[in-house]
């Protein structure tokens, strides 16, 4: 005879529905979770589809930046490859007639150092063979142990002048007063210079400062000589210039630097004093 289980008793019941109101409980907040990571989920897909969108955008740039570049790469090989075939032939070329063409060229570059060192205006040395010059004679005249002097010229009120007659007739005024310059130098090794705008200097190697004032004074004597009108100057009726000398026997203590601003110096004093004057100074 079957026997059936017995039905759940009256105390057994309320433990029971702790269970299902536990496992309900659990059911509904791994529910939450799921809710919750799907969330997580189509918002990082998001995230993730925007990263992989931009990446595949940079890769493609790449791409065609890559190409680009291997197009470029082999129009220069080609390029290269043309001018290696030109170069053979001047090659070529240098081998038969190298003796002809080094001479040419450098007949060329020695009349491009030349226009290089000349102002362009008064042909003279310019400010650039000036500093060059300056450099070397001061070092042999420390390995000498002789004089050096500088003689620093500024032609008086030149812009009045300018505004006066025209800056045509100003480039020739300094023309002719750097003719006269040159002519007042009488040693090989002096060198006369524009330095800049309406001054000029003079660089006397082996040259005492008294030797100097001398140059210095048949300088000024040849521009007053010149009778070059300046109708508005307040110092002459024609165009003078004020001078300023310096001289020194060079040696570690002291630069050529040194002795231009000493040059310098005097120059100012002469300008202060009323122009047309000289004035002279040992460094």
């Amino acid at each position: 005879m079957t026997r059936f289980a017995d039905p759940p008793s009256d105390a057994d019941q309320p433990s029971s529905l702790d269970h299902l109101r536990r496992e309900n409980q659990r059911l509904r907040q791994e529910n939450a979770d799921l809710r919750i990571a799907l969330s997580n989920t189509a918002e990082h897909g998001d995230l993730i589809e925007a990263t992989l969108h931009k990446t595949n955008q940079r890769l493609q740039a790449e791409m065609v930046e890559r190409l680009r570049a291997e197009a470029t790469l082999r129009t220069l090989i080609d390029l290269i490859s043309r001018q290696k075939a030109d170069l053979e032939i001047i090659m070529h070329t240098i081998m038969e007639h190298g003796d002809t063409l080094d001479t040419q060229w450098h007949q060329k570059f020695c009349a491009a150092m030349v226009r290089a060192d000349i102002d362009g205006l008064t042909q003279i040395p310019n400010r650039r063979r000036f500093d060059e010059y300056l450099v070397q004679q001061w070092q042999v005249m420390v390995h000498e142990q002789e004089s050096l002097a500088l003689i620093l010229c500024d032609l008086d009120a030149f812009k009045i002048y300018n505004d006066t007659y025209g800056h045509l007739a100003g480039d020739t005024c300094l023309v002719q007063v750097a003719t006269v310059l040159r002519h007042c130098l009488h040693h090989s090794s002096d060198l006369v210079a524009r330095y800049g705008g309406e001054e000029f200097v003079a660089i006397l190697p082996r040259t005492t400062l008294a030797k100097a004032q001398v140059v210095a004074q048949r300088i000024q004597r040849e521009v007053l000589g010149l009778r070059i009108p300046h109708q508005h100057s307040t110092v002459a009726p024609v165009v003078t210039v004020s001078i300023g000398v310096a001289s020194t026997i060079p040696h570690a203590q002291v630069s050529a630097a040194d002795l231009l601003q000493r040059a310098d110096e005097q120059l100012y004093q002469a300008k202060h004093m009323g122009k047309n004057q000289i004035f002279a100074a040992s460094l």
